[in-house]
């Protein structure tokens, strides 16, 4: 039996009858994070697209699936996930395997301090919310990939995971970067940023791209009408 065919037996038997409940219950846990920490969501059939809330999605719902159905389970539905969605943009597969990839390393560690720390006490509700916390924590330290052209690859995310100098900032983002702070501070604002610490102003980050650091991704139209903000990333 093929690994597809595997696959498609394993999710028909154990989630298909469950699976309208969890995509449902997963996008509405993005939008209550999106609401509480403000990250950038779309609107539409494209609120959760190829962007921060598309990462979130998928790494809080393999954390979910994992949670509760064991890590070989939440891989299998991953997988099969994107069997069934063609690839519209190159590097989308590749997104979402990565972040499903976060979201099940965070509820095996969950679960292990679930288990030493008795966690059964404090409930579900509790589990989803920290889960979310973590997430969200990740995607700001850069951990996530927020969009298809994000230059790392799920096959080596050991060693690429932790690296800040791939991480995209949209337009959306940039234009929430650096108010208010002093010009005596300003010029370390964007090595931070780039460093996962703080944030530059747009001023800073066309200076980087001046000086032939930085890249500034023009925005562009999808084939289907979708419209992408103009993002910055580094070479």
């Amino acid at each position: 039996m093929s690994i597809k065919k595997a696959t498609t037996n394993t999710i028909n038997k154990v989630l298909k009858p469950k699976r309208d409940e969890i995509n449902q219950k997963t996008l509405d846990a993005t939008y209550k994070a999106q609401k509480k920490y403000g990250f950038e969501i779309g609107t539409g059939q494209h609120a959760t697209w190829n962007n921060e809330a598309d990462a979130f999605k998928h790494a809080y719902m393999q954390w979910y699936m994992t949670w509760h159905y064991g890590e070989t389970i939440a891989e299998k539905a991953g997988n099969y996930h994107e069997w069934e969605v063609p690839e519209t943009i190159s590097g989308e597969t590749n997104m979402d395997k990565w972040n499903n990839q976060i979201g099940r390393e965070i509820a095996l560690e969950m679960l292990k301090i679930k288990k030493k720390k008795d966690w059964d006490i404090l409930g579900e509700e509790y589990y989803e919310e920290y889960a979310a916390k973590v997430i969200y924590d990740k995607m700001q330290n850069g951990e996530l990939i927020t969009h298809p052209s994000d230059p790392r690859r799920v096959k080596n995310i050991d060693k690429e995971r932790i690296n800040p100098k791939h991480r995209v900032f949209t337009e959306d983002e940039v234009k929430r970067m650096g108010e208010n702070i002093p010009d005596y501070v300003r010029h370390n604002y964007i090595n931070d940023l780039l460093d996962g610490k703080g944030r530059p102003t747009v001023e800073n980050l066309n200076k980087r791209v001046n000086n032939n650091e930085l890249i500034y991704v023009d925005s562009y139209t999808k084939t289907d009408g979708t419209k992408v903000s103009g993002y910055y990333r580094r070479k």
